[in-house]
């Protein structure tokens, strides 16, 4: 089974998201801060990773990026409700991120896991 980890520090997304990703037939693991979320040995063993870039602590950006640093090339789909052009972290985003701005379409979502998941295992 293909498993997610889901990072969000809004309960109301996780809980959303992670039934989402559940209907659609993939394992959810879901995270309330990027400090929890790599306090755990389970997340580099996850296929895909679904970062909030706006968490308290440290943002999503920096977990992405801390994550590589541990060798992981896991793809990661970040996701924000934050559209200013002068948010920092946007030009850190790397190829390989997929960015979708809050509120997205289900099927979005979806889609881009699947792309993630598709380049992943070529």
């Amino acid at each position: 089974m293909i498993r997610i980890a889901l990072i969000d520090d809004d309960l109301s997304m996780r809980k959303a998201i992670s039934r989402l990703l559940r209907a659609h037939g993939y394992a959810c693991l879901a995270y309330e801060s990027g400090e929890v979320a790599l306090a755990d040995p389970e997340l580099l063993r996850m296929d895909c990773l679904v970062v909030d870039i706006q968490l308290g602590g440290i943002n999503g950006i920096e977990l992405c990026e801390r994550v590589r640093a541990l060798g992981s090339r896991i793809p990661h789909i970040v996701i924000t409700a934050r559209v200013d052009a002068n948010f920092p972290e946007y030009p850190s985003l790397t190829h390989d991120s997929i960015l979708l701005i809050k509120p997205f379409d289900e099927s979005d979502l979806i889609e881009s896991i699947e792309l993630s998941l598709a380049s992943r295992f070529q």
